[in-house]
């Protein structure tokens, strides 16, 4: 089995909180295990609002598999944490813009904080390349 740690391009720096953007697993197929990602850009900066920073969460992992060769129809599974369930239709509508008809497995769970206070939304994948 070979695992590889990627540095995507175009994705903020995570450095700083110690994990890996993405990890890509070869062991019969090529898995790529995508880190939560949130509404952070390329510059660290936090998008304001709700629908904003789960747009950029869903960009960050689209730049992460394109990154690595794939397209967002490499994507499998994808687990949503959410500050605040009563944000579900949106984010429900926004998964759909990105997945269209190649819609992953999903999980989507309410949670008490993220990593940083003015996160609303985080979202990791898996996608298999």
């Amino acid at each position: 089995m070979q695992i590889e740690r990627l540095k995507p391009t175009n994705v903020w720096d995570s450095t700083p909180y110690k994990f890996s953007q993405a990890i890509r697993v070869r062991h019969g197929q090529d898995m790529l295990f995508i880190a939560g990602q949130a509404g952070i850009d390329e510059h660290g900066q936090i998008a304001q609002g709700l629908e904003p920073q789960i747009r950029q969460s869903f960009e960050n992992i689209r730049r992460v598999v394109s990154d690595a060769g794939g397209s967002m129809a490499n994507v499998v599974r994808i687990t949503g944490y959410l500050r605040d369930m009563s944000a579900l239709e949106t984010y429900s509508r926004i998964v759909g813009e990105f997945f269209a008809d190649e819609l992953p497995a999903a999980t989507v769970v309410e949670v008490k904080a993220l990593a940083l206070e003015p996160l609303l939304v985080e979202v990791d994948a898996i996608a298999v390349m």
